[in-house]
């Protein structure tokens, strides 16, 4: 059994690349050694290739938000909060509630499924760059996602 994390989203979204922007930040974390991070870009339910019965997943990605005070804030949600008709995370081939879905269907064994949002509020249609809030936040952010990677894998 492994503990795998695809930080997914599109780097050429706006905040919605916050999570390749993490997976640069954590990928040679000596914390995090033991785990197996992957930047999943915007791949969505093709991470189902790479999971293996009995793994641990977890998913980083960009969560909307409406509040500007929240943006930056890390928030975990387990598999059972996920609601397939309703896009809370931001959307990558079917989105990741269906994704999470489709995982489970074909990977029933899979020891849990997990997703670490980091609340954004600006999803730009193209745009290389992490807005100026998110961008200053970024190393706060980080931690908060080693943090909770940590805690998940208990």
């Amino acid at each position: 059994m492994s503990v795998k994390v695809f930080f997914v989203g599109n780097p050429f979204g706006g905040d919605d690349g916050v999570g390749p922007a993490l997976y640069s930040l954590l990928k040679d974390d000596s914390k995090l050694k033991d785990f197996e991070l992957m930047e999943a870009g915007v791949i969505g339910f093709d991470m189902v290739s790479f999971i293996e019965d009995e793994d641990q997943v977890i998913i980083v990605d960009a969560l909307k938000c409406v509040d500007e005070n929240e943006v930056g804030e890390v928030k975990v949600l387990a598999e059972s909060e996920l609601e397939p008709e309703v896009s809370v995370v931001s959307e990558h081939d079917f989105g990741v509630e269906k994704t999470a879905q489709i995982m489970r269907m074909y990977k029933p064994r899979m020891k849990s499924l997990s997703i670490i949002g980091v609340k954004v509020k600006h999803l730009q249609g193209f745009s290389e760059q992490l807005t100026p809030r998110l961008q200053s936040i970024l190393p706060r952010i980080k931690e908060d996602i080693r943090k909770s990677i940590l805690e998940l894998s208990r």
